[in-house]
C-alpha cells in the first residue's frame, strides 16, 4: 500500500504537508473530467441518429482512445506519482506500459485520421461520399489502432528495451527505451501524424481564405461595358450593400477558421511536443529529473481531457445535441435558414438539390445566399451545412 500522503514526501516531487493531498485531488479531477467528457460524447453519438454518420466514426474512435487513457493509463500513473513506486501487481507493469503507449498513440493517430477526413471533404465535397465509404472509414480506424498496437505491444513484449529498474526495495514501473526505439516510435506515432495534421488543416485554411477573397471580389463587380447607344448602369445600392455584407461575413468566417486552426494545433503541440522531445533527451543522456518527466507525461495525458472539450466546441451538431441534454449548453442564436436553391451537403456529404419553392429571401440582397466558405468548419460532422449556391457555379469546380 502507498504510505499516507501527509506522512512522507511524494516521490521525486518533494511535496510535503498537505501538498500530496492537493496533488491527489487535482489528478483525480483530471481523471474524472476525462472519463465523463469522453463517455458523454460517445453516448451522444449512439443516442442521436443525426450524429451517426461516417465522419463521426473517427470522432468515436478518438473519444474511445481518450477514454482508455483515463480508465487504464491515468490511475496507475497517479499511484506512481503519489507513492513513488509501483504498488500494484508487478506482472501488471509491462501490460500497463503497453496500454500507456498504445492508447496515447491511438489518440494522436485518430487526430490525424480526423484531419484527413476533413481535408478530403473540403477539397472534394461532391465526391466525398464516394471516397469516404463506411468500410474505408473502418479501415482507417483499424489502421490507426493497429499501428498504435504495433508500436507498443510488440517492442515491449519482445523486450527491445528495459521495462523498468529497481532502486533499493522500490520498483519503478517506467518505460526506459533506447535511442533508436525512441526515434522510430516518435516518428511513427507523433512527428509523421503531426506533420499530416498541419498539412491538412493548413490546406483547409487556404481554401477558406481563397473562398473569402472570391466573395470579397463580388462586392466590387466591374461595371458592364455599355452597349452602343445605352448608358452604363452601376449596380443598385441595395445589391451593392448586400454584396458588401456577404464579403464581410465571409471574411469573418475565414478569420474564425484561422482561430480554430490555431487553437487546435496549439493545444495539440503544447500537450505532446514537450513529451516526445523530453523522451528522446532521456534516451540520450538520462538526465531529465523524474519530477519533470512525470509532469510532462501528465501534460500529454491532459490532451485526452482537452479533446472532448475543444472538438465539440467547434461542432454545431454536437452543440445542438448537448443543448438538448444540458440546458446550459444550448445555443440561443437562431439557425440561419438555408437558401431555397442550393446544393446542400450534410453529414455524409451527399448532394441533394432542394425542391422547395423559391423564397423571397433568395432574391433579397440583404440576405445573400450561403457560399462554399460556409463549409470551412474544420470538424463539424454536419459540415456547417455546406451550401454551394447556383449563383456561384464556378465555386463547385474549384472545390471539386
Amino acid at each position: 500500500m502507498c504510505p499516507p500522503p501527509d506522512s512522507t514526501s511524494t516521490s521525486a516531487w518533494n511535496i510535503t504537508g498537505s501538498g500530496p493531498w492537493l496533488l491527489a485531488f487535482m489528478l483525480t479531477i483530471i481523471i474524472l473530467m476525462t472519463v465523463c467528457g469522453n463517455m458523454l460524447l460517445i453516448a451522444l453519438v449512439f443516442a442521436h441518429r443525426s450524429l451517426r454518420c461516417t465522419s463521426n466514426c473517427f470522432l468515436v474512435s478518438l473519444f474511445f482512445s481518450d477514454l482508455m487513457v483515463a480508465l487504464v493509463v491515468m490511475p496507475p500513473a497517479m499511484l506512481n506519482v503519489l507513492c513513488g513506486a509501483w504498488v500494484l501487481w508487478p506482472a501488471f507493469c509491462p501490460v500497463w506500459l503497453c496500454f500507456d503507449v498504445m492508447c496515447c498513440s491511438a489518440s494522436i493517430l485518430n487526430l490525424c485520421v480526423i484531419s484527413l477526413d476533413r481535408y478530403l471533404f473540403i477539397i472534394s465535397p461532391l465526391r466525398y461520399k464516394q471516397r469516404m465509404t463506411p468500410p474505408r472509414a473502418l479501415i482507417l480506424v483499424g489502421a490507426a489502432w493497429g499501428l498504435a498496437a504495433l508500436a507498443s505491444f510488440l517492442p515491449i513484449q519482445m523486450k527491445w528495451h528495459s521495462l523498468g529498474h529497481r532502486s533499493g526495495l522500490s520498483f519503478q514501473c517506467r518505460l526506459r527505451v533506447t535511442l533508436p526505439f525512441a526515434l522510430v516510435a516518435s516518428v511513427l506515432t507523433f512527428f509523421l501524424p503531426s506533420s499530416a495534421i498541419c498539412f491538412t488543416y493548413c490546406r483547409i485554411l487556404l481554401v477558406a481564405r481563397r473562398q473569402a477573397k472570391r466573395v470579397a471580389a463580388l462586392s466590387h463587380p466591374p461595371h458592364p461595358h455599355p452597349s452602343l447607344g445605352e448608358p452604363s448602369r452601376p449596380p443598385s445600392p441595395g445589391i451593392a450593400a448586400g454584396q458588401r455584407r456577404l464579403a464581410h461575413r465571409q471574411g469573418r468566417r475565414a478569420l474564425k477558421a484561422s482561430l480554430t486552426l490555431g487553437v487546435l494545433l496549439g493545444l495539440f503541440f503544447s500537450a505532446w511536443l514537450p513529451f516526445f522531445i523530453t523522451n528522446m533527451a532521456e534516451a540520450v543522456c538520462e538526465c531529465v529529473p523524474l519530477a519533470l518527466f512525470d509532469a510532462i507525461t501528465w501534460l500529454g495525458y491532459c490532451n485526452s481531457t482537452i479533446n472532448p472539450i475543444i472538438y465539440p466546441l467547434f461542432m454545431r451538431d454536437f452543440k445542438r445535441a448537448l443543448g438538448k441534454l444540458l440546458p446550459c449548453c444550448s445555443s440561443r442564436s437562431p439557425r440561419r435558414p438555408s437558401p431555397a436553391l442550393s446544393l446542400s451537403l450534410r453529414n455524409s456529404g451527399e448532394p441533394n438539390i432542394a425542391s422547395n419553392p423559391p423564397s423571397p429571401l433568395a432574391s433579397d440582397p440583404t440576405h445573400p445566399p450561403a457560399t462554399a466558405t460556409d463549409a470551412v468548419n474544420l470538424l463539424d460532422a454536419e459540415h456547417a451545412g455546406l451550401e454551394l449556391p447556383l449563383l456561384l457555379p464556378n465555386q463547385v469546380d474549384t472545390l471539386d
